[in-house]
Order: structure tokens, then sequence, then C-alpha cells
């Protein structure tokens, strides 16, 4: 019986690591992730922000009537970045989400398959005892 108690207390250890080793692969994962798109959307507010100081720098030369034409320009310029950084910040956020997704559906897959795995061990070991327990009866 003793020889029983070890070995589960092994099989539960092992349960336990792997469990603990799939799911901190799975935070890590989503957190590597989620950095990538935090950048993204901290270059877009940058973006924003030398957009909205364009703007106003338009509207002082346009008050001082002093070099209207190049600061157009520079709004423009801004404009458009903006404009193309927003729109892939939106193709990337939902290329995030149907990434996250799948992710998150392969990792809970595996952790099933795994539990599975190791409640078929736990069976087995159990059996094993059982019959053990009646040859020595």
């Amino acid at each position: 019986m003793a020889d029983f108690f070890e070995k589960a207390r092994k099989l539960e250890s092992r349960v336990q690591s792997d469990t603990d080793l799939k799911l901190s692969d799975t935070l890590r994962y989503y957190m590597r992730d989620s950095k990538a798109a935090l950048d993204l959307m901290y270059r877009r507010s940058r973006c924003l922000a030398d957009f909205e100081t364009a703007n106003k720098n338009l509207d002082r030369a346009r008050a001082k009537n002093k070099e209207v034409q190049q600061a157009e320009t520079t709004q423009e310029n801004i404009k458009k970045k903006f404009e193309a950084i927003s729109e892939k910040a939106k193709d990337e956020l939902n290329d995030f989400k149907t990434r996250r997704v799948q992710m998150f559906r392969k990792n809970l897959i595996e952790l099933t398959e795994l539990q599975i795995k190791h409640t078929k061990a736990q069976i087995q070991m159990i059996k094993g005892v059982l019959q053990q327990s009646e040859t020595l009866s």
C-alpha cells in the first residue's frame, strides 16, 4: 500500500507541473502578443499627438500668414501617416483577436488531452493496486 501512495504522489506531482507549464505557456504567449498590440497602439497615439500638433502649427501659420504651404504639407504628411497607422492597427487588432482565440482553443485542447492522459495513468495505477490487493487476500 505504501508503494501505491508513493506512486500516486509522484503522478500527482507530474500532473500539477504539466498543468502549470501548459497554463504558463498560454499566459506567456498572450502577454507577448498583447505587448505587440500595445506597442502598435502607442505608436498610433504618438502619431495622433503629432497630427494634432501639426494642426495647431497650421492654424498659427495661417494666422500669421507665414510658411502656410510648408505647414499644410507637414500636416498632410502626418495625416497620411496617421491614417496608415490607424488602418494597420485595425487589421492588427483583428488578427490579434483571431490569433488569441485560436491560441486559447489550441492550448485548452492540449491541456484537456494532457489531463486525459494523466487520468488514464491514474486509473491504470489504481487497477494495479486493486489486483495486487486481490492476490494478497
